[in-house]
């Protein structure tokens, strides 16, 4: 069972956010001058910049799940991640721990790393497919498809 992050921590700071997927594409140039393309993995790691600004009572939280939560920012652990989808808990990890930026400026502790998303959650096919067909719904538009062939036979 994994670790959860501190709920009194605040999140990561988010005005930089971004989440950089590892590219998980085979490009192989033909001699035809067109490319064949392939997926390598089910799944890749996504990177994500992650910055706190904290008081000393929220530094001492993040210093202590890093050293005592994480072992030394070694361990997987469970995170709220912002998505489109809103927020939701992933399985993370530091890549670097935190406490090798670390930093007092203005009465505040300044802390930075990277944090690996081990799979990023997704909109579900079935939401996709939903989404695509709007206004039809999967439903409607297999009935759609079973009458038409049922009228094709016919004819």
């Amino acid at each position: 069972m994994l670790v959860k992050y501190p709920k009194d921590l605040k999140l990561p700071l988010v005005s930089t956010h971004s989440l950089a997927q590892q590219s998980n594409l085979l490009r192989t140039d033909m001699q035809s001058g067109r490319a064949r393309q392939r997926k390598r993995f089910q799944s890749v790691p996504t990177t994500m910049g992650a910055t706190w600004k904290l008081n000393e009572y929220q530094a001492q939280i993040l210093e202590g799940f890093v050293t005592h939560g994480t072992n030394d920012a070694v361990n997987w652990f469970l995170m709220p991640i912002r998505t489109p989808e809103g927020l939701i808990e992933h399985e993370v990890r530091f890549k670097q721990s935190p406490l090798e930026a670390c930093s007092f400026n203005g009465g505040f502790w300044n802390y930075s790393t990277n944090i690996e998303i081990k799979k990023r959650q997704v909109v579900s096919e079935e939401t996709m497919v939903n989404l695509i067909l709007t206004p039809l719904t999967a439903e409607t538009f297999a009935v759609s498809v079973t009458n038409s062939m049922n009228k094709y036979l016919e004819n």
